[in-house]
């Protein structure tokens, strides 16, 4: 059983009580697999709304990260932003770049994962990290300071302000979601026993914090997805099944599932009043092979302006190879020698 008695309930605090929390006994909940929580800054206006965001990631994923809290930023400065970094062995050098987040509505607190986090190796499948299923902790442990908080995958942009999102009302709900694609669905539903289009894509959830404790979700999902069970998409079929019947549904503009191609630029067609642009597959926009302008301009307007891109992802190497493909077929053969050069080079030293 998961314990938490070292804190009263509290429904709501202020940024600088939450500030206290980073220094409390928040570092006592070895259950939670939380060993260290530090606060970075804190910056309020007391005119204006306070929204708690999570965000749950691993060394790999700290720079895109900070690429999506920026475009947070960017588009809802009317409110104070408390961003929730549930971190899973970053090193000390990408936190620190995260300082240079610093506004006068922003707060950013730092939960450093022990070494005690673990899942079934065996469900995380189809590239999927551990560090994703740290999403089970984020409701139980901020539940003491906030009763509503939006967690968001890494590989998101916010293109909109969030005020139609965090009003969703969600009494008697666990949270507000997205429907899947319809290719999803038709796999997933049935593999978890859930109606035809209600699966949804669990990389943006606004969560009811006092319904996931008061029904014991963290304690039970862990128990799920260590289980000895693969689960094809792991953490996000575990929460489909848990939360089952108990979701509010919103439409796609709020975790729009766009798949990049190479040279691509799929998310500018997209309508404007998109919210929430979810990268999904392995195509990241912060490979150069799949970059468009949209997210160059957020990369920007970031600390993470001067960063040099990796040019695709190192575990994928066809894609270079695909890459080389596609501008042998346009004749732009000088490049196509140069990128199916890169391919066999990584081959070779991959051996």
């Amino acid at each position: 059983m998961f314990i938490f008695n070292f804190f009263i309930k509290i429904d709501y605090v202020t940024i600088n009580q939450i500030s206290n929390f980073g220094h409390q006994a928040f570092m006592l909940a070895e259950n939670l697999f939380i060993s260290k929580v530090t606060t970075l800054f804190s910056h309020t206006i007391e005119s204006q709304e306070t929204v708690h965001i999570a965000f749950c990631f691993d060394d790999n994923y700290a720079m895109p990260a900070g690429i999506a809290m920026s475009s947070v930023m960017i588009n809802n400065s009317d409110k104070n932003l408390v961003f929730h970094l549930f971190a899973n062995s970053v090193s000390d050098e990408k936190i620190q770049k995260f300082h240079q987040l610093s506004e006068k509505n922003t707060t950013i607190i730092c939960y450093e994962v022990s070494d005690e986090f673990s899942i079934n190796p065996d469900t995380l499948v189809l590239h999927v990290s551990a560090s994703t299923c740290l999403r089970f902790v984020v409701p139980q442990m901020l539940n003491k300071i906030t009763s509503r908080v939006l967690y968001l995958d890494c590989d998101i942009l916010c293109t909109n302000n969030l005020n139609h999102l965090i009003n969703t009302d969600l009494s008697d709900k666990y949270a507000a979601v997205v429907p899947d694609v319809e290719k999803t669905q038709e796999k997933q539903c049935s593999a978890c026993d859930i109606p035809y289009g209600e699966y949804f894509n669990a990389g943006m959830i606004y969560i009811n914090t006092d319904m996931w404790v008061d029904n014991n979700l963290t304690e039970k999902a862990f128990a799920m997805i260590n289980s000895g069970k693969v689960y094809k998409f792991a953490d996000q079929d575990v929460l489909n099944i848990l939360m089952q019947g108990k979701t509010q549904f919103l439409p796609k503009i709020f975790n729009q599932l766009t798949s990049l191609t190479v040279g691509g630029k799929e998310d500018s067609v997209l309508s404007d009043d998109t919210v929430i642009i979810h990268y999904v597959t392995g195509n990241k926009p912060w490979y150069q092979l799949y970059l468009t302008p949209l997210y160059q301009r957020y990369i920007a307007a970031s600390p993470w302006a001067n960063r040099k891109l990796l040019l695709a992802n190192e575990n994928a190497p066809s894609t270079t190879r695909r890459y080389a493909k596609l501008l042998a077929s346009k004749h732009q053969y000088f490049k196509a020698f140069k990128y199916y050069f890169l391919y066999l080079k990584h081959k070779v030293f991959k051996k």
